[in-house]
């Protein structure tokens, strides 16, 4: 058995980045009372190792590369120079990193170098597809979000376990500007999509043709994009659009209140890289209705949502779900959304990770 009291979370995401699982397993687990440090992709211009609390029990690492080309060293030799830089680390820290968090398999990927500390790998994203095995089979443990995920580390080894991703807590404290929520017009229709604009998986085309065709109602597009991006481009002359840009996390469930429908548009030939997005947690948790594209994690749970098998038949969805929005958005239905996401809050997918992690004897 091994303790877990000082965790070092290794994310392929900076912390000024949206905010994601890794973020939020970070967060949760600095307020249950653990010291966790999250390393942040290297920026070769930090010589020594930058701490930043973020918050009690919460700070940030920003370090310089271990070695430039390490994934060609020997593994021993690679092993060596990953072990010095881990106790770097603690030194300047002063104290020992008894865990080891990987949320990426393209650095630290072969977690020998942690030697007898907790290994845990955690995957939540198909495309991080680097080093997949020798992160599996160097970890004590291994976690993912989707089955298509599982089904993959499978090939590894058999101690891979499925934890959905997480809803975030609401923080009660923050400070609501109203005056930015006075875009969302009580006479038209309110249909939002969450997320980056520019991300290479989303069918822009789809989502310009949505805006196009339903002309009275209002969309709210929610997330960075680039005005020299396919999506605006295309859709820059729409009058039904209010462009948010990227927001913070905090005001994210305040936004998606104010829907009547939310949308999930990925390409079609990207569905299984798309097969558990992060956004499904904060969509249910408002309750209201989601159309999506194909999205394998919830091809058991449509009477949560409405989801097409096909892109082609996603406009004809969003027909019928206008047409009967009081039905789609009645109390029973939305209550189920919200249950479902609150069976899923990073409190409770962490006791279930504590939970095998005890049943393995490993803390």
């Amino acid at each position: 058995m091994k303790k877990l009291n000082v965790i070092l979370i290794i994310s392929p995401e900076s912390w000024d980045s949206h905010t994601v699982s890794k973020h939020n397993y970070a967060i949760t687990l600095s307020q249950q009372g653990f010291t966790v440090y999250f390393l942040n992709p290297f920026n070769d211009t930090k010589r020594q190792p930058q701490i930043i609390k973020i918050q009690e029990n919460l700070y940030t690492v920003t370090s310089s590369k271990v070695a430039k080309g390490l994934r060609y060293y020997p593994g021993f030799l690679r092993h060596w120079l990953e072990r010095r830089w881990l106790e770097k680390l603690e030194k300047k820290i002063n104290a020992f990193i008894d865990t080891i968090w990987l949320f990426e398999n393209s650095r630290f990927f072969d977690l020998c170098f942690a030697e007898n500390r907790l290994k845990i790998y955690h995957q939540v994203d198909l495309n991080q597809n680097f080093n997949p095995k020798k992160a599996v089979t160097t970890s004590d443990i291994c976690f993912c979000t989707s089955n298509i995920i599982r089904n993959n580390l499978l090939k590894f080894s058999t101690n891979i376990y499925k934890i959905h991703h997480g809803l975030a807590k609401i923080d009660s404290n923050i400070e609501i500007k109203r005056e930015q929520f006075k875009v969302f017009n009580k006479q038209a229709i309110q249909c939002i999509y969450m997320g980056n604009l520019d991300m290479l998986y989303l069918d822009v085309e789809l989502l310009a043709n949505i805006a196009s065709h339903f002309s009275d109602v209002q969309f709210h597009f929610v997330g960075g994009y680039n005005k020299n991006g396919r999506l605006y481009k295309l859709s820059e002359k729409l009058t039904n659009i209010h462009w948010w840009g990227k927001v913070d996390s905090t005001i994210i469930s305040f936004i998606l209140k104010h829907a009547d429908l939310l949308l999930v548009t990925y390409q079609e030939h990207h569905h299984s890289d798309q097969s558990s997005p992060h956004k499904f947690m904060e969509y249910f948790a408002s309750g209201k209705v989601i159309v999506a594209t194909y999205t394998d994690e919830y091809k058991d749970k449509r009477h949560l949502l409405e989801m097409v098998d096909h892109n082609k038949d996603y406009l004809d969805a969003i027909k019928k779900v206008i047409s009967n929005l009081d039905y789609y958005n009645s109390h029973d239905k939305q209550q189920q959304r919200i249950a479902f996401a609150q069976e899923h809050t990073y409190e409770k997918q962490l006791d279930r990770i504590f939970t095998l992690l005890k049943k393995h004897q490993l803390v």
